[in-house]
């Protein structure tokens, strides 16, 4: 049994993000995956989110051609976050990977 539940873990882990990313705010932020694990004795919450981020490099136009190919893919990243599945607290955000 957890202290915190599922519902609880992913709103510490969109909290977090938001926190985190003061400066560049995520856009689109959505769950992903989500997992419990016990790690030895620790009990984690796995919250994968994923979101926009605000490009930092823009296209530039070559010619008359340009205007004919597809919009720059949207920069989405997705973020690890490890969520101690008995305090609540925050343990670790690693990037994954896709």
């Amino acid at each position: 049994m957890t202290a915190i539940t599922i519902k609880d873990a992913v709103k510490t882990a969109k909290e977090k993000i938001i926190e985190l990313y003061e400066d560049d705010i995520p856009q689109a932020l959505a769950l992903e995956e989500i997992e419990f694990i016990e790690d030895g004795a620790r009990k984690l919450w796995s919250v994968t989110l994923g979101f926009h981020r605000n490009k930092s490099v823009k296209a530039i136009n070559t010619g008359v051609l340009d205007l004919y190919k597809p919009s720059q893919v949207e920069n989405r990243v997705y973020k690890t976050i490890l969520i101690d599945a008995n305090t609540g607290d925050f343990v670790r955000m690693d990037m994954r990977l896709i």
